[in-house]
């Protein structure tokens, strides 16, 4: 033991995002004077990482690790929940369960305020598992009164309607006045899974008034809330209340992680994922949005006869698609459903109606003589989206690469290989596409939030070697960030136990199929 410390008071702190602890005499001067010396070295080291402020209520969020069941996801399937999990899941070596369920598993179909008991008895179940087998139990509503990301839509409106939110706070503070003895070391309520389509002023509404709600029922309750679009924006408004774990996802890239699932629309016609994955924007925006017009430009040693091709999912209104080798157009093509509606299928799409085309239908251009550059412009009309870039240099074989069609972004300069390869944008790591999405929620876990990967996963066609190194990639950016996680989910399509994968040598376990690789991957990233 270092001179000067003996017996006396111990405080553990955090020295470079690691915990520390500090022992002192009951003496006033040598306990400032190591203070200051803690702080001098906190300093030194840059140790004001997001990771300090991952302890709340007690609970160190950080080393959460852990599964989502879904005994209750659904009311077609509401089971009670299997001890055998929790007791897999501690034998394993993680420390964690969600438990997504729909609220009308627990109501009556007629009343969606009248509770059922023998219900919420294996709810109830699940948190002594939980307690039993050292497993930290994480309630959510993943449909709730109002809202589900999910189809098929709710009769009501929980962001709007005013009974809708009424329900929703009546069945957080049931629940809270029926957990109120149950520390925040064993149990956490994740309010709402994934919301999205509505206002950051409707989402606040519902949020604050739905934590108030359960902290004067709980005050010590450990809540955890959803960020905004999809658990894709962390809010600072939640700054402002004690006990709140913000969570995020860790789907992105969508293309890797929902390759060929069927909730998921025309990820049938995506091409096989690789990773990393190029930067390509998937959207070409015309004169009727020229604050995202912007040409998509591939830059290199581009040689002569290079097929290039944009596979057409759909269109606004209309847009006119012309191909450049440098200044020289090379290829231009018409999309116009009104002038040739035989051509195109309208789909509804919120509250606009966008034109699919009836056959498939691709935008091809290719150079006569080498270039350093070729681009694609939509030059008239509004947006046209395609969901595959394809390139074909002479005498090789075919790249293709699914882009991001999501609305709203401006497309980026493109370095392209001689062979085809799409390559990082210069000057970032090949998985920059995690660290974009990231990005916000380690600047908001540096102002104090705490923060935490509700889901995340990849569904069971994606190709093994590129789930394996795409989760690398994420488990390396959230141990860096000192974020906990839970995987979506432990038995089924996305998880480690019985995912149906065909290029999976499966190790027979407990009865079950391990997918042992993805297990011990996992585990390295057990302890941060």
């Amino acid at each position: 033991m270092p001179h000067g410390f003996g017996k006396g008071t111990s405080k553990l702190v955090r020295l470079a995002g690691r915990p520390f602890t500090l022992r002192y005499r009951n003496n006033t001067s040598m306990k400032w004077n190591a203070f200051r010396l803690i702080a001098a070295l906190a300093l030194a080291t840059g140790a004001a990482t997001a990771s300090d402020n991952q302890i709340v209520a007690g609970v160190d969020v950080s080393r959460w690790r852990g599964f989502n069941l879904t005994e209750k996801f659904t009311r077609a399937k509401n089971s009670p929940f299997l001890e055998d999990d929790f007791r897999w899941i501690a034998e394993l070596g993680f420390n964690f369960v969600r438990l997504p369920t729909d609220y009308r598993c627990y109501t009556e179909a007629s009343d969606w305020l009248k509770f059922r008991e023998d219900i919420l008895r294996e709810i109830d179940q699940a948190v002594a598992f939980g307690d039993r087998h050292g497993i930290h139990v994480c309630l959510n509503l993943h449909r709730a009164p109002g809202f589900c990301i999910n189809p098929p839509e709710e009769p009501t409106n929980l962001w709007t309607d005013a009974k809708a939110l009424d329900a929703f706070v009546a069945h957080w503070r049931m629940f809270a006045r029926r957990y109120r003895g149950v520390p925040p070391t064993r149990l956490s309520f994740n309010l709402l899974n994934e919301p999205c389509r509505t206002s950051r002023e409707d989402y606040l509404k519902v949020f604050r008034r739905t934590i108030e709600a359960i902290q004067e029922e709980d005050p010590g309750r450990l809540i955890v809330v959803d960020g905004l679009n999809v658990g894709k924006e962390p809010i600072p408004e939640f700054l402002a209340y004690s006990n709140i774990v913000q969570a995020t996802r860790g789907y992105t890239p969508g293309q890797i992680s929902h390759y060929r699932a069927s909730w998921a629309k025309g990820s049938d016609k995506w091409p096989e994922p690789n990773w990393p994955m190029p930067k390509i924007i998937g959207t070409l925006y015309g004169p009727a949005k020229p604050d995202l017009r912007s040409p998509m430009t591939l830059a290199g040693d581009i040689k002569a006869n290079t097929q290039f091709s944009l596979r057409i999912s759909a269109v606004s209104v209309k847009a006119t698609l012309v191909a450049r080798a440098g200044a020289k157009v090379i290829a231009q093509l018409e999309l116009d459903p009104a002038a040739k509606p035989g051509d195109w299928k309208p789909v509804k799409s919120g509250k606009y109606t966008q034109h699919e085309p009836a056959e498939p239908l691709a935008f091809i251009a290719s150079p006569a003589q080498d270039v350093r550059e070729i681009s694609f412009e939509n030059v008239g009309g509004d947006w046209v989206r395609f969901n595959e870039f394809a390139v074909t240099p002479p005498g090789l074989r075919t790249r293709a690469y699914g882009p991001d069609t999501s609305y709203g972004k401006r497309q980026v300069p493109i370095q392209i290989a001689p062979d085809g390869r799409i390559l990082p944008p210069p000057g970032t790591d090949p998985d920059f596409q995690l660290a974009e999405y990231l990005a916000p929620w380690i600047d908001i876990a540096s102002k104090g939030a705490p923060v935490f990967v509700g889901e995340w996963g990849c569904y069971n066609k994606t190709p093994h070697p590129v789930v394996l190194a795409w989760m690398k990639d994420w488990l390396n950016r959230w141990k860096r960030a000192g974020f906990g996680w839970a995987l979506w989910n432990f038995r089924g399509s996305f998880g480690i136990l019985d995912s149906d994968r065909t290029d999976v040598p499966y190790e027979n376990w407990h009865g079950h199929k391990l997918d042992r690789k993805m297990l011990d991957l996992l585990l390295k990233y057990r302890e941060y």
